[in-house]
């Protein structure tokens, strides 16, 4: 009787199922996205449906997936789109009662630094940008696992970094084609399209990094398409990709990460809670570390809350706050040659202290009018205080330093002999006084705000295909510097006076008091027209900006200038075809780009002054930088890019011609006349896997890099008479510099296996190219060095990995810069001397998703 029931139940079932199939005139289109470089999901992507009937579309979930239902049987055109990848069109058939499955796989463009897309209105990504564009991805940086952002610029060429102290690298140091890279100043530095620089027209030195957890892709544009952005435009353009709110379902991710040097840092994500409209995520990172020398450790806790809103079919805002909390013994004492051949771990500075209070807030409105017009507004402002109290740095003998029986007194620069560089109270044993300068603070203060719409329109212009993209933007800013002078060090509590102010004799200003400030407008216009495989682009940018200065402390003196600055363009991209290389190479294609555009650098007031750039002006008195006239630049640039299934590369030859250059802590009190800068970058990567299994993933990134004062003189550091400078190279322009890496994935098991070399060359320090240091160590070239690190990670599950990672794995000891001398300031409070390479760091990842 059972089985009978069952036979009949079964009939039922089948006899259902026939009359819905038959009774169906629907089917369904199911899939998944992917990069195609790693395979990796690609969530939020955009699938479109075009049949004859209304069209349909969705997005991807956290794993890359789509389902579409209810589509009408017979051929469907799918468009794929996602922000960052070049868009690409399938046709499949649906039939009636059934599902289609297909995997999609989007190749990444070359750089994107657009706004927000709208969901299921975004428009693909510009892979044929006019110029040399680089971008590290979410699987890179993965696999790299840096501490700071600027160990992850390691593999783009052009790009280097120069060493400084701490270990989160939150001072970045970063130059692209030969320009100073001290605090990267003529780097225009964004977040999510926004810039973060603490003030970028009037003090544009990266004193605030975003610390790499938050980090998803990192961009880097040297082109022509830099008058897209502004106000720097000379160096090139790095922009910070932080992820977008995804989940659709409550979880999230959990990193621990312990590791060698005292370091520990803590990341949580948790999201999905929203709706399918309103995504809300929230992220907390707490990290610690002892640095790589004495009295070097850091605090931080940073906090972020995002919410992307769908407001319709043609609207959608994203929204992101952030707080930042930093507290590092951070300090500009270097080494001298003595000690750092005998301790190159040496700090005896455990006063100094360095802290970041930081508040943002950044938004993107995206909004489609039409099918071919699209705009997006953005809205940016922060408020960052940063106080840093350092002490008095001088010069002992280093027997005397050693020997607990000799008070080590201060000594003279000139002093023969092994120097130690040391902090003020360790070496006088007397009560200190406001006269000695023994601890000084430099309490700043920058508020930022502005706002920036821009348009993207497709037409057509006699008869081509067009896309031409306008835009503004307004902005304004603050700079409270403040420098104050306690007698007791370790007391963050200074004066501006010395004397008693309400007497009516004279009192003696010891510290310094100023408030800069900026009002900028900019517009600019960017044209793509498309003349078969050919692509111009020409665009122009302007910037009109007032800036002014008071100094509080010299009767409130005011100062403005207001600058008028266009910035033309021109860049180009011709596509050289494609060509079927086999089965093995498949289809590969290549592009032929260039360009030419003026770059600039505002004329920082703030900066001038406050490096010491404070000329006579014609009136007496100080100028407060006015006298110095703006950096300004002509790039042009040639190359080739071109991919296959078997990898990718770029090659791009540059020159630079720059006029009035204005250095750092390199200094000189003028404009120089002159410089260039010319060289070849190169990029590729190989995938061994493509000729067989075995073989690894060869990615190799290489600059040759020429640069030379064409015409300049400046004041000799040796016997100060003034010498001419034509044909000295720039400071801290290697010749060469190279990243070779190796990597390979065993799928079957879960584990990838990685390494890279990265080789620095020699280069100068200063603008004589002084070749002997001395045994203060402020002068003299850097030797070239080698660091090698590795790592490997294991993928246990969907939901958890461990990752081990190895920097300088060797525990290489090298001089990494020199970074705040100056031989023409043999003072040890002026120059810092030898600022060691960061040294072996041993950390351990376990990441879990749920």
């Amino acid at each position: 009787m059972r089985s009978a029931c069952l036979a009949l139940l079964s009939v039922f079932v089948f006899g259902l199922n026939c009359g819905l199939v038959l009774g169906q005139k629907t089917g369904r289109v199911e899939g998944r996205v992917v990069a195609a470089e790693t395979g990796a999901p690609l969530a939020d992507a955009t699938v479109g449906v075009e049949t004859a009937a209304q069209p349909r579309g969705t997005t991807t979930d956290a794993e890359g997936r789509f389902v579409i239902d209810g589509l009408s049987s017979g051929t469907a055109v799918l468009q794929v789109r996602h922000v960052g990848y070049v868009a690409t069109t399938r046709t499949v058939q649906v039939q009636a009662g059934q599902t289609t499955r297909l995997t999609v796989e989007l190749v990444s463009a070359t750089v994107e630094l657009a706004g927000l897309e709208i969901t299921g209105a975004t428009r693909s990504a510009r892979a044929a940008i006019p110029g040399a564009a680089s971008k590290v991805g979410a699987a890179a940086l993965e696999q790299m696992d840096p501490i700071g952002t600027q160990a992850a610029l390691k593999h783009v060429p052009g790009v280097y970094g120069l060493a400084d102290d701490g270990m989160t690298q939150t001072r970045m140091s970063v130059g692209i084609r030969g320009l100073q890279p001290r605090r990267t100043q003529r780097v225009l530095v964004m977040e999510d399209g926004m810039p973060i620089q603490p003030a970028p027209y009037v003090f544009s030195p990266l004193y605030y990094n975003p610390p790499i957890e938050r980090i998803e892709e990192i961009e880097v544009i040297k082109g022509s398409a830099t008058i897209r952005h502004g106000p720097q435009t000379m160096a090139g353009v790095i922009n910070y990709v932080t992820s977008r709110p995804q989940r659709r379902t409550p979880g999230g991710t959990l990193e621990l990460t312990p590791g060698t040097n005292g370091y520990v840092s803590a990341f949580g994500e948790l999201g999905g809670f929203g709706t399918e409209d309103v995504r809300p995520q929230v992220q907390l990172l707490v990290k610690r570390g002892d640095g790589f020398r004495q009295n070097n450790d850091f605090r931080q806790v940073n906090g972020t809350a995002k919410v992307q809103a769908n407001l319709g079919d043609s609207r959608s805002l994203y929204l992101k706050l952030n707080a930042d909390y930093e507290r590092l013994n951070a300090t500009y004492t270097g080494l001298t040659p003595y000690s750092f051949r005998t301790d190159p771990d040496f700090n005896p500075k455990d006063d100094d202290l360095y802290r970041i209070y930081r508040a943002s807030l950044g938004t993107i409105y995206n909004r489609r009018y039409s099918d071919q017009v699209q705009g997006t507004t953005r809205l940016y402002a922060n408020v960052f205080h940063r106080p840093w109290w350092r002490e008095k740095d001088v010069f002992v003998k280093a027997k005397a330093y050693q020997d607990p029986n000799v008070d080590a007194e201060p000594v003279p620069p000139n002093t023969p002999g092994p120097l130690m560089r040391v902090g003020i109270s360790d070496a006088l044993e007397r009560n200190l006084t406001l006269d000695d300068k023994p601890y000084f603070g430099n309490v700043r203060t920058f508020y930022v705000t502005g706002v920036e719409h821009s348009l993207d329109i497709q037409h057509s212009l006699f008869g081509l295909e067009a896309d031409l993209e306008l835009g503004g933007r307004l902005h304004w800013e603050r700079f409270k510097d403040n420098r104050k002078i306690s007698d007791e060090v370790g007391v963050r509590e200074g004066v501006f006076y010395q004397g008693d102010v309400s007497d009516p004799g004279p009192v003696s200003i010891i510290g310094g008091s100023s408030v800069y400030e900026t009002r900028a407008l900019s517009l600019y216009a960017l044209e793509d027209m498309q003349w078969g495989p050919l692509r111009l682009s020409p665009g122009f940018r302007l910037e009109v900006f007032e800036q002014s200065r008071i100094n509080r402390l010299k009767g409130s003196q005011y100062r403005d200038q207001t600058s008028v600055v266009p910035l033309p363009g021109l860049g180009f991209n011709w596509n050289l075809g494609t060509a079927d290389l086999g089965a093995t190479l498949g289809e590969s294609n290549a592009r032929l780009f260039g360009g030419i555009h003026r770059g600039y650098t505002p004329p920082s007031t703030a900066t001038f002054a406050i490096v010491g750039f404070d000329p006579p002006s014609a009136t007496g008195g100080t100028s407060g930088g006015f006298d110095l006239k703006a950096e300004k630049s002509w790039n042009s640039e040639l190359g080739v890019r071109g991919r296959s299934a078997a990898g990718q590369f770029q090659i791009t030859g540059f020159y630079l011609y720059v006029e009035d250059l204005v250095g750092g802590r390199t200094s000189f009190q003028q404009n120089l006349g002159v410089v260039e800068s010319y060289g070849l970058e190169a990029r590729t990567r190989v995938k061994g896997g493509t000729f067989a299994g075995p073989l690894p993933t060869l990615d190799v990134s290489y600059t040759y890099l020429q640069s030379a004062v064409v015409q300049g003189i400046i004041t000799s550091a040796i016997d100060g008479t003034p010498e001419d400078i034509s044909g000295n190279e720039l400071p801290a322009a290697p010749t060469h510099t190279a990243t070779v890496g190796l990597s390979k994935t065993f799928s079957e098991i879960g584990l990838t296996l990685s390494t890279d070399l990265s080789y620095t060359g020699r280069f100068y320090t200063d603008l004589e190219n002084l070749e002997q240091t001395n045994n203060r160590g402020e002068r003299g070239p850097v030797p070239a060095h080698t660091v090698l690190d590795a790592g490997a990670t294991y993928e246990y599950s969907d939901a958890l990995s461990v990752q081990l990672t190895a920097k300088n794995v060797t525990d290489n000891v090298y001089i990494g810069s020199r970074l705040h001398s100056n031989p023409s300031q043999p003072s040890a409070n002026l120059s810092t001397g030898i600022i060691p390479g960061p040294r072996r760091q041993i950390n351990l990842s376990i990441q879990y998703d749920f």
